[in-house]
């Protein structure tokens, strides 16, 4: 009895507040600042169109690149924090992420900002972006993981809320320099110090349990589940050869390019297209799809540890099918906020499903690899969602037709969510009895 008392409270129950809860809330931070200024590319268009004297191609010709860089990068690194640990890897990232913003702020020609946020900018956002997250998550937590996750995303939703609006402002009061200068400085100031003191991406380096873990739950050590993945970790090539892998990706990829991609790229540019010149409504908007992110992402991280998640998926991309086509039709500026409202409840909602599905499915392989590799998917998405719409614009001077592809495309990522192999988790539940939770 007293052993399993001491163990209890390795794994944060009955010892007031569990760790766990503190790693939650740094990587909450982290997703506030780096998905609220990857969000608020937006805002910084039309003054980079102008100040270097381009077009709208090329201005989004640099969040393709950034995107295709935090794709590429998220498998390396997501596996780099899973081998080195600690914080090394997202403390290092965020100082990058705030260092290449401020010294965009001083450009001068735009294939430095190619360079600068292009690449800089984005392999900081990448070391501290939702696969590290994730990761780290699902390593201090057994016991609410999929709430976990839910919340540890809608810090991305927050980030959007805040920031959007206050780039957007700051832009039209004191100029994109001294915007993004301001913001970098407190970046690296207030945010990056977090990571040093207090962020560790795995409970065995502090000397801890994960949050709700019991060693006799899973009939396995948890040093035998870390053997298992060092034996497996090199077989990549087997995940991608699994069918459930690309059941996931390819619905992710057009998760991406909707989302990330046009939504977040193009928004602002899209209420211009239409003559909704009232940055304000644009901005309340903008917010109002942040804050049911917040809601979304919680809700679904939720359901998650109690319903399908593959019907969860079906549901959402097929509601954002629908948003997309009433953005066609809409002719008058407030029909933003039914747009914004209903939307916003489902841009983030796919995450927490998904990365449950990936920690389920592949429970044998590293995490961070496999998160990573799916979320490579999720970044080329966006690198062609922000890209293509751009071009099409300079082309026909609309977005019509780039909405009604999109609509169709996320009707078939409905479809093929339902195809995904979802484990039965009744026998486990009963395993573990009541009061332990469930482990996705």
């Amino acid at each position: 009895m007293k052993g399993d008392v001491v163990l209890r409270k390795q794994a944060g129950r009955g010892a007031g507040v569990s760790y766990a809860w503190v790693i939650l809330a740094v990587l909450y931070v982290a997703g506030i600042v780096t998905f609220g200024m990857r969000a608020s590319f937006g805002a910084y268009i039309s003054s980079w169109e102008q100040d270097f004297a381009t077009s709208r191609t090329i201005v989004t010709a640099i969040s393709v690149l950034s995107f295709a860089v935090l794709a590429f990068a998220q498998p390396l690194l997501g596996r780099l924090n899973d081998s080195l640990g600690k914080n090394f890897v997202p403390a290092v990232s965020i100082f990058l992420f705030g260092i290449c913003l401020y010294m965009t702020s001083r450009a001068t020609h735009i294939w430095q900002v190619f360079m600068l946020y292009g690449v800089g900018f984005s392999i900081g956002a990448t070391g501290c972006s939702n696969v590290v997250a994730m990761v780290s998550v699902s390593n201090w937590f057994v016991k609410k993981r999929g709430f976990a996750l839910g919340l540890v995303t809608s810090g991305s939703a927050v980030g959007q809320l805040i920031l959007v609006p206050v780039n957007l402002f700051m832009i039209r009061e004191f100029g994109w320099r001294s915007t993004m200068a301001t913001l970098s400085i407190i970046i690296v100031i207030v945010v990056a110090p977090l990571f040093i003191f207090l962020m560790r991406s795995k409970p065995e380096e502090k000397g801890m349990k994960p949050y709700g873990y019991l060693e006799a739950e899973d009939g396995i050590e948890r040093g035998d589940d870390e053997k298992a993945a060092e034996k497996i970790s090199l077989s990549v090539i087997d995940v991608l050869k699994q069918r459930a892998f690309w059941l996931l990706t390819i619905p992710y990829f057009i998760c991406g390019f909707t989302d990330v991609g046009l939504i977040q790229t193009h928004l602002i540019p899209i209420a211009e297209w239409k003559g909704f010149d009232d940055l304000s409504i644009v901005a309340i908007a903008s917010g109002l799809i942040a804050a049911l992110n917040i809601g979304g992402a919680i809700v679904t991280g939720y359901l998650s540890d109690r319903f399908s998640r593959k019907r969860q998926l079906g549901i959402i991309y097929l509601i954002r099918a629908v948003t997309f086509v009433f953005l066609i039709a809409i002719q008058r500026p407030w029909l933003l906020f039914p747009f914004a409202v209903i939307y916003g409840a489902m841009e983030m909602a796919s995450i927490a499903p998904t990365n449950s599905l990936i920690v389920q499915l592949f429970e044998k392989y590293s995490k961070g690899t496999v998160m990573g590799l799916v979320a490579v998917s999720h970044q080329l998405g966006g690198a062609a969602g922000s890209w293509v719409p751009g071009l099409l614009y300079d082309i026909t001077g609309s977005y019509v037709t780039i909405l009604a592809v999109s609509a169709a495309l996320l009707i078939g990522s409905a479809l093929l969510a339902q195809k995904i192999p979802e484990p039965d988790r009744s026998g486990l539940e009963t395993a573990r009895g009541q009061g332990t939770g469930e482990r996705n």
